[in-house]
């Protein structure tokens, strides 16, 4: 970009605790740019308040023309939304594996005992844990403890009625990885014990979803790398606890309404895989009313910042309160978590 160019962007903070809310998430991008852009256009008609990203954003992490076509094809997504991501394995591929471009480009909240390999966040009434589930990381003891410490905290919390984790590696698969047996002994047991609502993973290219101990699991890996089918192979663990599995380019978009949480997967064409949902729909039918009448979907209009789903949101951005802060060539994710709802435009020059 030429030193006299600007962009400019928009994103919400968080809403308040109550408020319902809605994201997207998706993963392992890399390598088919048609197939990656298909299902970024159609994440951007859902208007989602933020993003989760899987990992693998790009083939070879060391490749700065790799990362440069990655923002190219997100660039109108990210200029209306903030990604949260997951590092994963080719994010770090190259000289010691140090994952330097990707801690470049990321801004992400340092509260881990390692920044910026694992953190969490607070949206509305969840609590976010996104990890590093690379092979020098899921056995160490400093983020074992830190997830205990970060699970214990949300059950203390009242204001927290839910909990998800994302992270690259999916710890049940029935596809060419397989399910991580090292992740899943380490990690699976804490989600089981302080009841995580369910795991975000990317890593295998499908869709799957799987459950055990009450945990839902969830593959998403279908953002553009190449496909992978079903594993003939497949552990007995990964078979029992896998319930479906489609090899398609697609996404999930995640309504959370109260005790309520609707999981639903669409391809990338916007066809609807399937929709799974737990938890006790709220009393008051108007805050759910409130919720779908700004869809991004609705009458197949585009994607507007007033349009976002939370009415926080939407009254925030009627009201025309915004600020700005210099793109620095970040996302901006500290940003995103600010108390109540503002609408903040992004600048990068």
């Amino acid at each position: 970009m030429c030193d006299d160019e600007q962009a400019e962007g928009e994103f919400a903070t968080a809403p308040e605790p109550d408020a319902p809310f809605m994201f997207v998430a998706f993963g392992d991008s890399r390598s088919n740019a048609r197939a990656h852009r298909a299902v970024v256009e159609r994440i951007r008609r859902e208007v989602p308040d933020f993003l989760l990203g899987t990992g693998d954003y790009v083939n070879e992490g060391s490749s700065l023309a790799e990362w440069q076509e990655f923002f190219d094809i997100e660039r109108e997504l990210l200029a209306e939304n903030v990604l949260f991501p997951a590092l994963g394995n080719h994010d770090r591929q190259g000289r010691g594996r140090t994952a330097d471009n990707y801690r470049m480009y990321f801004a992400v909240p340092e509260n881990a005992p390692n920044p910026e390999r694992y953190y969490a966040f607070t949206y509305g009434n969840s609590r976010f844990l996104v990890l590093d589930s690379n092979a020098y990381s899921f056995a160490l003891t400093d983020q074992t403890a830190w997830i205990e410490q970060q699970l214990q905290a949300a059950q203390l919390d009242r204001r927290i009625r839910h909990v998800f984790v994302v992270m690259h590696h999916p710890p049940f698969s029935v596809s060419i990885h397989g399910g991580h047996s090292q992740l899943r002994d380490a990690w699976t047991p804490l989600f089981e014990r302080y009841g995580v609502d369910a795991v975000f993973s990317g890593h295998d290219h499908n869709y799957q979803r799987a459950e055990r101990g009450g945990v839902r699991y969830f593959v998403t890996g279908g953002g553009g790398a190449p496909l992978y089918p079903r594993s003939r192979r497949a552990a007995a663990i990964d078979r029992d606890a896998v319930r479906y599995m489609e090899r398609v380019n697609h996404y999930l978009r995640v309504h959370v309404i109260g005790d309520h949480v609707e999981v639903a997967a669409f391809r990338a064409d916007g066809t609807l895989i399937e929709t799974v949902s737990w938890g006790a729909m709220p009393e008051r039918r108007d805050a759910l009313l409130a919720f779908a009448a700004g869809a991004g979907r609705a009458n197949g209009a585009e994607p507007a910042l007033r349009a976002r789903p939370a009415a926080a949101v939407r009254r925030a951005a009627a009201a025309g309160g915004e600020g700005s802060f210099g793109w620095l060539g970040r996302i901006g994710a500290l940003l995103a978590l600010g108390a109540g709802a503002i609408v903040v435009r992004t600048v990068r020059s």
